[in-house]
């Protein structure tokens, strides 16, 4: 896609998990497309529908971030070409330089109430340590603005992209934010996590925030009236990549033909470090509530059998296989079964979202939008900001937004059409 050279603009994404499979993919996979080694094939901002909204060309993004692990991006690429297959070692090769430079950006990230599964990979230094929730959040919004000086950026946008918490509690200090702020001065740390922290840091700094994991974080009213006060846009949670996917694009098809689905059943099986941590209960709850409510909200039986399950199998690496089981009933009662396969890489999925994440983020903040943005609903499981689960309906409010934004000038204007606080 051709930008103006005038209208460059370089942004700059900050990784939370910085190390992991989808951040390598991601890295290796924006300096390949520089380098003209690949297309864009996965890039939903590369459509032909988004040529002419004004977005950050993918040549001008600049990537940092922090990661609970001590480890390179190059050691990672590697591990992944060794194991799954992904990244050609020619690509490794051609793409190292820009690798060993972000290794410079990348700096230690901390673990809060994160869950034993998270914490068994982190390094003693990324633990808490008595530190203050109030000393963390600057710690990692001064991280955040030196980023963003250092490598004289226009703007930064934060994506959380790290293993799922086993935090999973709903408090009512999550309701106001002069509740989470008195919370955070209290240091009252046990009712916090490091999903909600980084998020609060990252809007409170005035930069825009995408969750992309399973974790509470900035969907809570708390930080939502935070990024109203900052004017900040925020988008979450839980990347739809692969099994929920088809499910929220297969769904409606079923109400539309008034047909009656009585049982979902879906089975999950996947290794890397993701599916270690989903093997421990706690860190799987938020994950496996976000896959079936897409699924029952579309299909709006009480009634409906749907059962999630997630397997870890360390063998598969970073391949994922879903099997899905759909018992229905059509006209005189007939009952009748579909079933599908989905085989995918996970990373190799969800790597080019977060690109597209955060360009129309960047995107949104340039054009005055604050709060949940309910039209990047398609990218996520359960979408802040928005009730609508259809894909297809999801990716049509994406259209629109794109058609009305297209031509006009970007400065702040009154009101804030796109963002939704339901």
């Amino acid at each position: 896609m051709i930008r103006k050279e005038d209208n460059r603009r370089r942004l700059g994404v900050w990784l939370i998990g910085a190390y992991g499979a989808i951040s390598t993919c991601l890295i290796a996979g924006v300096e390949g497309i520089r380098q003209k080694l690949f297309a864009a094939t996965g890039l939903v901002t590369e459509l032909p529908d988004f040529a002419d909204l004004d977005l950050a060309a993918v040549d001008d993004i600049v990537f940092g971030g922090c990661d609970i692990r001590e480890d390179s991006l190059a050691d990672a690429a590697l591990r992944l070409n060794k194991t799954s297959g992904l990244i050609g070692l020619d690509v490794i090769e051609a793409v190292r330089p820009a690798l060993d430079e972000t290794d410079r950006r990348i700096s230690r990230g901390f673990v809060l109430n994160s869950g034993k599964a998270v914490e068994k990979f982190a390094a003693t230094s990324s633990l808490a340590n008595g530190a203050a929730a109030a000393e963390i959040i600057k710690k990692i919004q001064s991280r955040l603005n030196r980023f963003k000086e250092s490598e004289k950026l226009d703007n930064v946008v934060v994506l959380n992209l790290s293993s799922a918490e086993a935090f999973s509690k709903h408090l009512p200090e999550y309701e106001s934010l002069a509740a989470l702020r008195t919370c955070i001065e209290k240091d009252e740390k046990e009712k916090l996590s490091s999903g909600i922290l980084y998020a609060y840091a990252a809007i409170d700094a005035g930069f825009p925030y995408a969750n992309f994991t399973a974790s509470i974080s900035e969907e809570i009213p708390a930080v939502i009236e935070l990024a109203r006060e900052r004017a900040v846009p925020h988008t979450g949670k839980d990347g739809k990549t692969g099994e929920t996917l088809v499910k929220t694009v297969l769904a409606p098809m079923f109400t539309a033909r008034n047909l009656k689905v009585l049982s979902w059943i879906s089975h999950n099986i996947l290794g890397n470090r993701d599916g270690a941590v989903l093997a421990d209960s706690e860190s799987a709850h938020e994950k496996l509530k976000n896959k079936g409510e897409a699924l029952k909200k579309i299909i709006g039986d009480p009634q409906l059998d749907s059962q999630v399950r997630i397997d870890y199998v360390k063998s598969l690496d970073d391949w994922k296989t879903a099997w899905n089981f759909i018992h229905f009933t059509g006209f005189l009662n007939t009952k009748m079964v579909m079933q599908f396969l989905w085989q995918g890489s996970d990373s190799a999925l969800a790597a080019p979202l977060a690109a597209d994440l955060a360009r129309l983020l960047e995107h949104a903040h340039r054009s005055g939008l604050s709060g949940p943005q309910g039209h990047l609903s398609c990218f996520f499981k359960s979408p802040t900001g928005a009730q609508e689960h259809s894909f297809h309906r999801q990716f049509e409010r994406l259209l629109e937004y794109a058609r009305a934004e297209t031509g006009r000038n970007c400065a702040p204007r009154a009101g804030n059409p796109q963002a939704s606080t339901k």
